[in-house]
């Protein structure tokens, strides 16, 4: 099976003519620079892109003689924020959702953000129209300023052979003190 490291087209870009085989990826999958999936037909297919790139609706991965590979973003539970006319009321909207870290795209009437009872709890308490929907999560997405993300590293290893010793009273009185290396139940 090829890889596929490219963006070669939009929807709009390949003749209407052409079929489509459409690869349906939520949007976590859509923003995995590799990955291995298989399409409606069941095409497999295999994709390394650049790290950062984030598939979009309607994005053409493959083009044959008379067919194309297609991104389709997959239906999803969301949040539909509607804070109508206020200005202040989009402020708080977007305030929260970004001291939440949630992510969100705008559309021109609303914001979506992936479903969340507790974001939605708080939202609710700040009057802000709020309702659960189920569509694709797509819309305008804002990057963090200056190129600004976290790096996580999800290969984790949690297994730790050393003992965990650590006996001692937080009764001395000292606040804000600090803890010598780990394990060997030293404070400093």
């Amino acid at each position: 099976m090829p890889v596929i490291t490219e963006i070669v087209g939009q929807l709009g870009d390949i003749d209407e003519n052409c079929g489509i085989d459409p690869v349906v990826l939520n949007s976590e999958e859509r923003a995995a620079a590799h990955f291995v999936t298989e399409t409606a037909s069941g095409r497999a297919v295999r994709v390394s892109l650049p790290r950062g790139t984030e598939l979009q609706d309607g994005d053409v991965l493959e083009i044959h003689d008379d067919w194309a590979v297609v991104v389709r973003a997959a239906q999803e539970d969301l949040l539909l924020l509607s804070p109508g006319d206020s200005w202040i009321e989009w402020a708080a909207a977007c305030y929260q959702l970004g001291n939440l870290h949630r992510p969100a795209r705008f559309l021109d009437d609303g914001v979506l953000t992936p479903w969340d009872p507790l974001a939605m709890q708080i939202l609710q308490g700040l009057d802000i129209k709020v309702a659960q929907v189920r569509r694709p999560f797509v819309g305008r997405r804002f990057g963090a300023a200056n190129n600004h993300h976290h790096d996580h590293d999800h290969d984790h290893d949690h297994s730790h052979d050393h003992d965990h010793d650590h006996r001692h009273s937080h009764d001395d009185g000292k606040a804000g003190h600090a803890h010598g290396p780990l394990g060997t139940g030293v404070d400093t």
